[in-house]
């Protein structure tokens, strides 16, 4: 039984040969490749027209572009103008025109409007195109509607397109319109 004990240690000691002499070899042949076949990794730098130019026109200079002036409406002639609204969906989708009025600032509040100052809000629908030529003017069968400045009017579209118009504040917006003919705001939706 020693002998084959001793045995085995033997056998371990030549397999340990036999990697040491594999290693070696694989080291010998990688030096003789290396000086047969030269690898040279150089970085050349790089030229200072690689950079891509895009060439345009030239622009306007600022001086001859004028700058749009933006008015704001008169805030006295907007407090006069209080009317009726009306709507004319010029637009492709079937929308939704919701209206928050303000209140006037009172000690006395009525029982339909909240602390916030605003009424409660209402809303009208429209078809596609609907009272595109004339407008529709819209109303309420418990209150009347008198537009009239701060008041906050918005569209939006109800086939799930996401489109919206607004917010539109009367007075300090551009639109609604205010129509002195009909004494009236008009709100246009379109595309």
């Amino acid at each position: 039984m020693k002998e084959i004990k001793s045995g085995s240690r033997s056998t371990g000691k030549i397999a340990f040969q036999v990697v040491l002499a594999a290693i070696a070899l694989v080291g010998i042949a990688g030096a003789i490749l290396m000086k047969l076949f030269s690898i040279e990794i150089s970085i050349a730098p790089a030229s200072s027209n690689s950079v891509p130019v895009i060439k345009t026109t030239e622009s306007p200079s600022v001086e001859s572009v004028t700058s749009a002036k933006i008015e704001k409406p008169d805030a006295v002639a907007v407090a006069s103008k209080q009317g009726n609204l009306r709507i004319r969906n010029r637009s492709g989708y079937p929308i939704r025109v919701a209206l928050l009025s303000r209140q006037p600032k009172d000690g006395n509040l009525k029982s339909d409007s909240s602390q916030s100052g605003f009424a409660l809000p209402a809303h009208w629908d429209f078809a596609p195109q609907e009272g595109s030529e004339t407008g529709l003017l819209v109303s309420l069968p418990n209150r009347s509607i008198q537009l009239k400045r701060g008041d906050v009017v918005v569209a939006f579209a109800q086939d799930g397109s996401q489109r919206y118009w607004g917010p539109f504040v009367v007075g300090e917006t551009g639109r609604p319109d205010w129509n002195a003919q009909a004494a009236e705001w008009e709100l246009v939706i379109e595309n």
